[in-house]
C-alpha cells in the first residue's frame, strides 16, 4: 500500500509532471499506470474536500436520527409500567378485591404482558391469599373502628370465600337465596353480623 508521501508524488506527476512521468513512476514502483490515476485521484478529493464534507453530513444526519429516536424511547419509558413478579400479583390482587376471577385475571395479565410469561391461576391465588392475609390485620382494626357507626347496613354481591384443595378459592354468596329458594345461605357473617331478610323474606 502506497504511503501518503508516494500518493502525494503520484499526484504531484499526474497533475503537474511531464510527458512520460508517469510511466516512468509507475515502473520505478512496479506499479500500473491505473493506480497512479487512482492515488492522484484520492488526494485530490481530500484536498477538496467535498468527499469528507459529504461524509460528515451523513453522520450529522444519522445522529439528528438517533438523537430523534432516543427522545421517543424516552418519551414511552416515562408512561412504561414494568411487569414485575411484585406487580404480577398486585394486579391479581386488585382484580380479585374488584370481584374479577383469577381466570379472568390471569387472561388479561397476558393481555398486557405480551410475550412474557404469566403465572398460572394457582399462582396467582397464592399470591393473593398471601396479601389477604396480609391486609386480614389492618380490616380487622378498620372493622373495630366502624363497627360501632353503623346503623343500618346493605350488603350486595359480598362472597364467602372457600379454599379448596388446590389452593383456589371459590366464592359462596353469603346473601343469595338458600336450596329452598329463600333466605341466606349463611346465617352469620362473623363477628355477630347476621343478614336480614329482603323484601321476599324467610331470612332468620
Amino acid at each position: 500500500m502506497s504511503t501518503i508521501t508516494q500518493r502525494i508524488a503520484s499526484t504531484f506527476a499526474v497533475l503537474c509532471g511531464r510527458y512520460g512521468d508517469v510511466t516512468k513512476m509507475a515502473k520505478d514502483r512496479e506499479q500500473s499506470r491505473q493506480s497512479l490515476y487512482r492515488e492522484a485521484d484520492q488526494v485530490a478529493n481530500a484536498v477538496d474536500g467535498a468527499a469528507a464534507q459529504a461524509r460528515i453530513d451523513e453522520l450529522k444526519r444519522q445522529l439528528a436520527e438517533q438523537r430523534a429516536e432516543v427522545q421517543a424511547l424516552q418519551e414511552r419509558l416515562k408512561r412504561a409500567v414494568e411487569i414485575t413478579p411484585d406487580k404480577q400479583h398486585e394486579f391479581a390482587t386488585v382484580a380479585q378485591a374488584e370481584g374479577v376471577s383469577l381466570g379472568v385475571a390471569r387472561r388479561l395479565l397476558q393481555v398486557v404482558e405480551g410475550s412474557q410469561s404469566t403465572p398460572s391461576v394457582p399462582t396467582l391465588g397464592r399470591a393473593t391469599l398471601k396479601a389477604g392475609k396480609h391486609a386480614g390485620g389492618l380490616l380487622k382494626v378498620l372493622d373495630e373502628a366502624a363497627r360501632p357507626l353503623v346503623k343500618q347496613g346493605t350488603a350486595d354481591e359480598i362472597f364467602w370465600p372457600q379454599t379448596r384443595p388446590d389452593g383456589r378459592r371459590a366464592r359462596e354468596p353469603l346473601l343469595d337465596d338458600g336450596s329452598n329458594g329463600q333466605g341466606a345461605r349463611r346465617r352469620h357473617m362473623g363477628r355477630g353480623i347476621r343478614p336480614i331478610s329482603g323484601p321476599g323474606g324467610g331470612g332468620p
